[in-house]
């Protein structure tokens, strides 16, 4: 009890289904199978907890479980009317599909997975068989090493495994009790002796049950025979009844194996089954074939769907390969082992779960307090439900629903029983089953229905017990209905059910009535039907048992509706023969010949039925129909005596089908005795009776006399010892014997003969009516009321016998009348009435004498010649037979003949509509009771379907809980292992460490992307310096093994989970284009961002190893990220849109198409973008160019941006010009305009002498374009062009970027997998230049925007082998001009000044024309000598060309010759003005004014100002405007503010203003809009806040409005005790320091609900440090944080993926001071110097470190001028203890300028430039705070100056 109250409490049902659940859900996941055992228990544990009464919550949580997990494929309610169970198709797709299904059944091996023919031997000694090759064997023996036969499992003892029960299935046939308990041994292989099996009888019984069982797997009558005589001889041998049957030896009690099997619940078999073929729809869900051998045809299912195989040790010998090939499948060897496959991948471990809780559930309703009856019936457990839940491909399943529902209708109400039958539920339920096959299972289920209590098959039941059912009971006949047809693939399951119906049929008049209102008919119609369309699958004499049974149950219908009385009855018979008739049209000739017999065996049962009912004498019924004494014994012992006709019809010798027949026909016997008796309640009257003897012989004559008739079909349908044909009186049957004697060849209608013998009776009766004895007198007085009509049809039949359109053979017939003692009343009494048919015989037998003379023998002549006396005294004119044949005569004969057959023509085309109309009126009952049915499946479908979707909704939202729960543990992890592997954290392991770096695709200021970050080199060995190689194991990241799933797909699943959670607005197909792949996918537009969700991780277009792509390709991203959106071109085409974000990243999407790309564009474009830039347009940009407003560098990458040109898209690289022709100088003069290049030509024509070559060039071309195509020549002519290569393509950024990762794997690529010759590969800047302006015709390029930013590019810093140039010279760093002192980063600035130069400022607007301007194209561009390939301008459209070869050849250009950027302007682009107008940073508003202001100070200058070169080899460097520059007026202090208290820190804003905050205070902002050109727009501050820390409760509080006291924000731990923080202004980002060197980092969004107006969402532990955080400095447009402790370190993190990226070494004590420059990245450390003073390190933002310097005074702050790179040189402003402030130049750490206060002496403790850097901020350690500004800006306006005081947080 305790353990039950436990698991309750662990609510192990809710867990243990809902896992189930998920496993279905997650088909391919690892636990798709549960071994059945555990699946058993677990229905236990479920059994034992739900107690007594059971609990509600816990039936209702199973019950909605079976729901949910029903496939929902199957969950509905066939509601199709094609697919009911009684809706006609005898042809068709259907049916096709139908038959092909069973035949696959029949047929298939099961895929390879099952095993050959349940239930049938397969011995098959060659002799036996029409195919096998060696015919001469027959004798040998087969002995295989195992028993003989493999059953199937029992269903009692499910789970057994390893070798199945063996047992000769056949024998077992003949058991009368139930397989079922003979299998629970199944462990065990079992034998004993035959007889102890056997019912009791004699050896002779024995004897022929062996031989029949035997005889099964034969195929014809020949074979048959020889069977026999090998079992005789060897039976002979053997003593007493033990026949040919050996078993080793085990024992089973006898009276065990009868007693009656246990109820079948808690076992479905394992169901390994094939794939059916796709087409086999006709049953919808053969899922579980049960496969049979193909020429045996009968297939006995067995659960698991594996098949019991027969062996018979005595009878030959074959190799046991031969065996195993045919019985055996892969499932079962030999030695009985299943192998692997024994839970093959089809097996489902829901089934026994399922089944298991259905047998549950099936005992908890019987056994349930009547308390609880009303809310579990009709509430929980609905009928409707069950309904749809048979609907499964699990035959056990479909068991298990079935028992609960016979359990449901054990305890439903009589309401909820009534609605059922309101509903229909019976004929749902046969819907339901049709869609399935028919199994031995479901069959007993609904016996047991039917009799409350378990009936096997084989079983007898007391027919009388049916009467005395419940009517409700009734109805469980109905579904097996559902059952008939799809029962045709075992032949001894349809064969049983059909008897069971016979009996049925026979016990209850009752139960007739409902089988025939739900559509008997019609399911034997298409049984008919499908059993001829298999006909050539099965053997013929169980062809032809099943076409018996089929035609016993039409008769007994036809007897069953002419007892009872009421006209409904009658139609009954006529529907059937309509019925039949429709069957006709069948394409089948088989089922048109069946349907014509049986329509006769109908009509002659019925009318043999109405003569013996009554004559009613108990004499003539016995001989009539053969009864035996004592019927129902009898027929249960001749059952017996038969191989279990209901089990295995195993017919094969025409004795035992006779037996086996003889069975059926008993049944009938006995149904026509009781209806002859007065047993049935509604007799017909006697009136009755004579109408439907009427109308039955005018039925039978029509047929006879309008329908073909095939003989074959006979042979089929005879059944030897039936009543029907037994004949009335030794005369006649000798008649007919002698007949057939004389006939043998003759091809005659049987039915024709006994109904002509039937009117012929009907007529001597009625001429000797005087002599009938009492008893008689009933059928005397039908006779006389029906004497009319048989007159008439007598008279028809006559003349269709004796027509000429037969044989003269069958018109013999004819002369059988004379044979009649009283043969001339008969015809004078048939013939008078109706003249006319007196008429035609005598024609046809003047025909018959005339024209046939010599085919009649002598005593036919003879009886021609009585024939025609006799007519002739009916009184017709004859010809007399003797008469000489004139030819008047016979033409007179031929012309009346023709006559007739005329008539005969109309009144057969008459009779053919009304057969058409009566089956269209047949049709339309049929549909309107389809509609009726069809409408409530579908509203029940509904209801169902509703349901089960939620409660799968629900077990899907559990899914994605779990797989929330389990992508956020993988994220989780991934980020602790980011966190704590890197080389200053607990985990650090050098060998996974990266130590690689590649090139950061995040933007800084003007799109610069100059930060590296860590990845592995995944580049082999061969490509690097020998002293650079590492392992060449796969280095794996830290960690990875608890991820192996790739971190890529995981952060797919993450972003495709963000998307799930929230409404997709838009979804559209695209490519994210990357400079390394090209990702397929989708873009979807959320509510709150959007996501781009790659459709494979493995698919994506570049192929290389994933490991050094450090980006993953799916992403996602917020609305307020989005920066700019621009639209693009990609390959040529105007189908793409690039977004820019606020974090410095950029995405590149390419759509199907224009319009799909302008959707999404302005789709994006109508959300609430808060941070989208007002991207000016191009006027106002060259504007502010013209102006000096934004530099030359600034400028040309706007253009670039305008044009289209991105970093995403190699072949559309930023392009920026050759600035310098010299390199080679020891020294640079900036100002000399020779150093120069030529801007206004084109690179390749820097030199007169190289422009004709390619003016040539392009003449030559356009004179060949004017001629046009050539025939020899595949491709047509191109326009001409100048180059045949480009400035810019992937191939020239790849040159240039080849020393630095991930480009160097991307140039690998794409030159098959090798670097370039050394000679050709980026070597010297000289080298290049001299190529691409002079020495090389194909070499046009020009540079890539990183030459002016990014030195790191120019070192080979991983040690690539780049090989040896031929000089002997090894390829490594880039060789530079000697002016740049072999310094890179040297070399990047004074590069970037040249661009910035006077002469390039006034000559770029040339070369922007030649690139982006009017020189690009048309006639300017031909004179400009500015043409390339036509291939590389857009708007060359690829889809319209024609020819695949010409498009791929296209395509491929357009890929590698370069793309031509959009052109931006139409007309010459104006000149800077040569003046200095530098003016930076002003806002708009105050241009105008402020030019004219600049002008005025510049005119009133007269002394020019000399100052030092910053380098002293290079004349022309810019020091720049800021104050302090050495080119600037000297500074003076323009304010000075005492505050009493010290202020921590200064901080300049975007808004001009400058902030003083007090110790521990930390100012909180953000900006309404980022600046996006420099001076294009104000920045606002939209909210702002004091945060202080310090406090002893660890809060961190936070102030917004002046009045208001602060609010609590932030609880940090006692642990992590705040001492320093830092705010990140546009991402909201908040970085805490704490004393144990652990940083937060806190994420935040802006609110306008909360007091605070911004609320916390989440944190992040940052781990480097082992002490005190001392200083966080936030360098925002680099995206790094860098941090600074006691313990000496600093290091730099990445804000956007807030992670360490590395730490700068070096430090010989803790840094006291830290800065990072606004514009390049560069940091400057200070730290103490072991003499006293400072020393100052100044590092790259990638942690190279510049330079150091020594400073004799100690430096207590420091803070970079922020001036635009290339127009100036900035400096680094220090505050030292002596209250100076010093300036280093950046460039090289020299002393540029001391700035002294004679007031002060003070230390300066912080400092800062303003943004536009014209003033100098500084406090002091009292508290002063200090402004220098230049001299010659003293009437420029000052910078607000706020102050933030401790006193402020105090409230």
């Amino acid at each position: 009890m305790f353990n039950v109250k436990q698991l309750l409490k662990a609510r192990v049902v809710h867990h243990f289904l809902l896992t189930c659940q998920v496993l279905q859900e997650h088909k391919e996941g690892q636990l798709t199978s549960l071994p059945r055992e555990v699946c058993r228990s677990f229905v236990k544990i479920i059994a034992e907890v739900l107690g007594s009464p059971p609990d509600l919550e816990l039936l209702t949580i199973v019950f909605n479980f079976l729901l949910a997990v029903h496939p929902p494929t199957n969950t509905y309610v066939c509601h199709n009317p094609t697919n009911f169970y009684f809706s006609l198709h005898i042809d068709g797709k259907i049916f096709q599909e139908k038959v092909e299904s069973i035949v696959y059944l029949r047929h298939s091996s099961s895929g390879g997975k099952a095993v050959p023919s349940p239930g049938l031997m397969v011995i098959r000694p060659s002799a036996f068989t029409a195919s096998a090759p060696e015919a001469g064997s027959s004798s040998s023996k087969i002995t295989p090493p195992q028993t003989a036969a493999t059953l199937r499992r029992s269903r009692s003892l499910p789970a057994l495994p390893a070798s199945p029960l063996m047992l000769p299935q056949k024998l077992m046939a003949s058991l009368d009790c139930g397989i079922d308990k003979l299998q629970s041994t199944a462990g065990n292989h079992v034998a004993c002796q035959p007889e102890q099996w056997l019912p009791p009888g004699s050896s002779e019984t024995l004897k022929k049950e062996q031989e029949d069982a035997f005889i099964s797997s034969c195929e014809s009558a020949k074979t048959v025979c020889e069977v026999e005589a090998v079992l005789s001889g060897q039976a002979s041998v053997r003593s007493g009844p033990r026949g040919t049957l050996e078993f080793p030896a085990a024992k089973v009690d006898h009276r065990e194996s009868e007693a009656e099997p246990r109820a079948d619940g808690d076992s479905p078999g394992d169901e390994s089954c094939p794939r059916r073929p796709d087409y086999l729809k006709g049953l919808a869900s053969f899922q579980q074939s049960h496969s049979t051998t193909a020429s045996l045809g009968l297939a006995f299912p067995s659960q698991n769907g594996s098949a019991a195989v027969s062996r018979w040790p005595s009878l030959a010998d074959r190799s046991t390969e031969d065996w195993e090939s045919l019985a055996f499948s892969p499932a079962y060897e030999p030695n009985h082992h299943r192998t692997a496959n024994a839970h093959s991948v089809s097996e489902d471990c829901l089934v026994p779960i399922c089944c298991g809780l259905y047998e549950l559930l099936s005992g908890v309703l019987l056994v349930l307090p009547d308390a609880m009856l009303e809310d579990v019936m009709g509430r929980l457990i609905q009928a409707d439900v069950l309904l749809v839940l048979v609907n499964h491909p699990s035959p056990a399943i479909q068991q298990g629903v079935i028992k609960l529902l016979d359990a449901y209708f054990n305890r439903a109400s009589k309401e909820l029983k009534d609605k059922f039958l309101k509903n229909r539920g019976f004929s749902l339920l046969a819907n339901q089953l049709y869609l399935h096959r028919g199994t031995r299972e479901l069959l007993e289920s609904f016996i047991e229905m039917l009799f409350g209590r378990h009936i096997g098959l084989d079983e007898e039941f007391d027919l009388e017990d049916v009467k005395s059912l419940e009517l409700f009971q009734k109805w469980a006949v109905i579904p097996v209905l559902g059952l008939i047809e799809t029962s045709l693939y075992d032949n001894a399951l349809l064969h049983a059910a059909l008897l069971f119906l016979l009996q049925m049929l026979n016990s209850c008049s009752k139960v007739a009535d409902m089988l025939l209102d739900n559509g008997l008919l019609y399911v034997l119609c298409n049984t008919v039907a499908a059993l001829n369309g298999l006909e050539k699958n099965m053997p013929l004499n169980e062809y032809k048992l099943l076409a018996c049974d089929i035609q016993q149950l039409f008769i007994a219908v036809t007897i069953h509706a002419c007892s009872s009385s009421g006209s409904q009855y009658f139609r009954v018979i006529e529907d059937l023969v309509v019925l039949l008739g429709y069957l006709q049209n069948s394409k089948n000739k088989r089922t048109q010949n069946m349907a014509v017999a049986l329509q006769f065996r109908v009509l002659q049962a019925a009318m043999e039925f109405i003569r013996t009912t009554a004559n009613h004498d108990s004499e003539n019924l016995t001989n009539s129909f053969q009864l035996p004494s004592a019927p129902p014994q009898t027929i249960s012992q001749k059952r017996k005596s038969i191989a279990g006709p209901r089990k295995f019809p195993l017919a094969q010798t025409d004795s035992l089908l006779m037996k086996m027949r003889s069975v059926a026909s008993d049944e009938l016997h006995v149904m026509m005795q009781r209806r002859m008796s007065q047993e049935n309640p509604v007799q017909a009257t006697e009136a009755e009776l004579a109408q439907r003897l009427q109308r039955l012989t005018i039925l039978a004559i029509n047929r006879i006399l309008y329908q073909e008739f095939n003989p074959d079909i006979v042979d089929i349908l005879s059944t030897p010892e039936s009543a029907i044909q037994s004949k009335t009186s030794v005369s006649q049957t000798e008649i007919s014997e002698e007949n057939i004697h004389h006939e043998h060849t003759s091809v005659s209608n049987p039915f024709q003969k006994e109904i002509f013998t039937y009117l012929v009776e009907v007529f001597k009766v009625s001429i000797g009516s005087s002599k009938t004895s009492g008893s008689r007198q009933q059928w005397m007085k039908i006779i006389w009321s029906c004497k009319e009509t048989f007159r008439k049809q007598l008279g028809r039949l006559l003349t269709h016998i004796l027509s000429p359109a037969h044989p003269s053979q069958q018109r013999k017939q004819i002369f059988e009348i004379v044979h009649e003692p009283n043969y001339q009343e008969i015809l004078r009494d048939c013939l008078s009435p109706f003249p006319q048919h007196g008429a035609k015989l005598v024609l046809y037998l003047s025909e018959l004498i005339h024209n046939h003379q010599d085919e009649l023998t002598q005593e036919e002549l003879d009886t021609a010649e009585e024939l025609m006396n006799a007519l002739k005294l009916c009184g017709h004119k004859c010809i007399p037979p003797s008469a000489a044949t004139k030819p008047e005569l016979l033409k007179m004969i031929k012309e009346e003949q023709k006559k007739y057959e005329t008539e005969e023509g109309v009144t057969k085309a008459t009779w053919h509509n009304t057969v058409n109309n009566n089956q269209q009126s047949l049709f339309q009952r049929l549909d309107s009771k389809s509609k009726d049915i069809s409408k409530i499946a579908a509203d029940i479908t509904q209801a169902v379907s509703f349901s089960q979707g939620i409660e799968r909704k629900k077990v899907i939202q559990h899914i994605r809980g779990m797989y929330k729960v389990g992508l956020s543990a993988s994220r989780h992890w991934q980020e602790l292992s980011q966190q704590l592997t890197h080389d200053r954290a607990v985990w650090y392991d050098p060998i996974y460490y990266p130590t690689s770096w590649q090139l950061d695709p995040t933007e800084g200021p003007n799109r610069e992307r100059r930060r590296l970050q860590r990845c592995y080199l995944t580049i082999p060995n061969k490509y690097l310096l020998r002293d650079r190689q590492k392992s060449e194991d796969v280095v794996k990241p830290p960690l990875s093994y608890l991820f192996e799933d790739k971190t890529h797909s995981s952060f797919s699943s993450t972003v495709k989970d963000k998307a799930a959670s929230e409404s997709i607005r838009v979804n559209r197909r695209c490519i994210s284009v990357a400079p390394s792949r090209e990702t397929a996918g989708e873009l979807l537009l959320g509510k709150c961002g959007m996501y781009f969700v790659e459709d494979n991780a493995s698919d994506t277009v570049d192929s290389s190893s994933p490991q050094g792509e450090l980006e993953p390709a799916s992403f996602s991203w917020t609305y307020e990220e989005i920066k700019e959106v621009h639209k693009r071109w990609w390959q040529l085409r105007d189908n793409a849109v690039e977004i820019f974000l606020t974090n410095g990243r950029t995405l590149l999407l390419a759509f199907d198409n224009t319009k799909v790309r302008d959707d999404v564009y302005h789709s994006i474009l109508t959300n609430n973008l808060p941070n989208l830039l007002e991207y000016g347009n191009i006027t106002a940009l060259t504007n502010l160019w013209y102006t000096g407003q934004i530099t030359n560098f600034e400028y040309l990458t706007h253009l670039n941006k305008h044009a289209g040109r991105s970093f995403n898209d190699l072949m559309q690289y930023p392009v920026f010009p050759f600035i310098l022709a010299d390199y080679i100088s020891e020294t640079l003069d900036l100002s000399d305009p020779s150093v120069y290049r030529t801007l206004s030509k084109p690179i390749a024509v820097q030199y007169k002498e190289k422009e004709d070559r390619y003016v040539d060039t392009y003449k030559y071309l356009e004179e060949e374009y004017r001629k046009g195509a050539r025939e020899d020549d595949p491709l047509p002519p191109v326009q001409p062009y100048h180059y045949g290569s480009h400035y810019s393509n992937s191939g020239t950024v790849l040159h240039f970027l080849v020393r630095m990762p991930p480009f160097t794997r991307m140039f690998l690529a794409y030159q098959d997998q090798s670097f370039d010759i050394p000679d050709r590969t980026f070597h010297s800047m000289n080298t290049t230049w001299r190529l691409s302006s002079f020495e090389s015709m194909t070499d046009v390029k020009e540079l890539i925007p990183e030459f002016f930013y990014l030195p790191e590019f120019l070192v080979n810093r991983e040690g690539f082998d780049f090989g040896v140039r031929q000089n002997g010279e090894r390829v490594n760093h880039v060789n530079l001009p000697p002016w740049a002192r072999n310094d890179p980063r040297l070399f990047i600035l004074i590069h970037r000044q040249a661009l910035e130069s006077e002469h390039v400022s006034q000559n770029i607007c040339q070369w922007i024309d030649l690139v982006f301007g009017y020189k690009q194209k048309g006639k300017a561009s031909v004179q400009a000598i500015n043409v390339f390939h036509p291939a590389t301008y857009f708007g060359m459209d690829v889809s319209a060309v024609e020819d695949p070869v010409q498009r791929r050849a296209l395509e491929t250009m357009i890929k590698t010759y370069g793309q031509t950027p959009r052109q931006l302007f139409q007309s010459a682009h104006l000149s800077r003005p040569g003046s200095k107008l530098n003016i930076e940073g002003e806002l708009p508003v105050a241009v105008g004014l402020l030019v004219q202001f600049a002008f005025r100070e510049t005119r009133e200058q007269v002394k020019e100002i000399t100052y030092p070169s910053p380098l002293s080899w290079i004349r022309g460097l810019k020091w720049g405007e800021y104050v302090g520059s050495p080119s600037a007026a000297m500074p003076v202090v323009c304010f000075s503010q005492p505050h009493g208290e010290r202020l921590a820190s200064l901080q300049a804003l975007p808004t001009r203003a400058i902030c003083g905050l007090s110790r521990n205070f930390c100012l909180l902002m953000t900006y309404s809009k980022e600046q996006g050109v420099r001076s294009m727009n104000s920045t606002d501050i939209q909210w702002s806040a004091i945060l202080s820390w310090g406090y002893a409760d660890n809060i961190l509080r936070l102030k917004s409005k002046q009045s208001e006291p602060p609010i609590n924000f932030i609880q940090s731990s006692q642990q992590y005790q705040v001492t320093s923080c830092a705010w990140v202004p546009d991402s909201c980002q908040l970085f805490t320091g704490s004393r144990c060197g652990v940083i937060t980092a806190y994420a935040n969004r802006l609110t306008s609900g909360t007091p605070s107006e911004i609320e916390m969402e989440s944190q992040v532990h940052l781990y480097g440090h082992t002490e005190e955080v001392t200083s966080l400095f936030v360098c925002k447009p680099y995206s790094i944080l860098i941090s600074v402790s006691r313990d000496g370190t600093c290091v730099i993190w990445d804000l956007n993926r807030l992670c360490y990226v590395q730490t700068l070494a070096g430090h010989k004590s803790p840094v006291t001071a830290v800065s990072a420059s606004e514009t390049t990245g560069d940091i400057a450390t200070v730290c103490d110097s072991a003499g006293g003073g400072s020393d100052l390190r100044l590092w790259t933002v990638n942690g190279d470190l510049v330079g150091h310097v020594h400073c004799r005074e100690i430096i207590c702050s420091v803070a970079f001028s922020n001036q635009p790179e290339g127009v100036s040189v900035n400096v680094i402003a220090g505050g030292l203890e002596n209250g100076v402030v010093r300036l280093w130049s950046t460039w090289d750490l020299k002393p540029v300028r001391e700035i002294t206060f004679p007031k002060s002496n003070q230390p300066i403790v912080s400092l800062t430039f303003s943004c536009d850097g014209h003033h100098l901020y500084t406090a002091n350690s009292e508290g002063t705070v200090i402004a220098w500004c230049r001299k010659d800006q003293q009437r420029l306006k000052q910078p607000m100056f706020y102050s933030f005081l401790s006193s402020y947080a105090a409230g």
